[in-house]
């Protein structure tokens, strides 16, 4: 976690989609890229609640329904999207960057996360979702 706070604290104070922040990321190594173009993605896409269409699911909303309760996201959450499964989607992003973190002519990907103009918001997001699991 140190690490990716320490890479958003220097990004945040170089301009978005500037030649700055393109070499900036093209200086960290594999693994530091890795983590944040994982952090991006995360607070980006958000947890994937695909607990929705399990039978799980509908007894729940059914039982609740039949309380007279009101079933919201973070309710569905606490019950279906555990730590577990949270630390599980984020290790399956960041083993994926990980795999396609190689640079070609000093540049990764084609400078695809150098050249987000809400890195930053997402960066942010991404690291808010991650202290869930910490």
């Amino acid at each position: 976690m140190n690490s990716i706070e320490t890479i958003c604290s220097n990004l945040s104070s170089i301009p978005v989609a500037t030649k700055q922040m393109h070499d900036f990321i093209n200086s960290l190594n594999e693994s530091d890229y890795a983590l944040l173009a994982s952090v991006f993605v995360l607070g980006r896409s958000g947890w994937a609640r695909d607990y929705a269409d399990t039978a799980e699911y509908h007894i729940f909303i059914e039982e609740k329904a039949s309380e007279g309760i009101s079933v919201n996201q973070q309710m569905l959450d606490d019950v279906f999207l555990s730590k577990s499964h949270k630390q599980k989607q984020f290790d399956l992003i960041l083993q994926y960057e990980k795999s396609d973190a190689r640079k070609v002519n000093g540049i990764y990907k084609h400078n695809w996360l150098s050249n987000k103009t809400n890195l930053m918001t997402e960066l942010t997001k991404g690291l808010r979702m991650l202290q869930e699991i910490r």
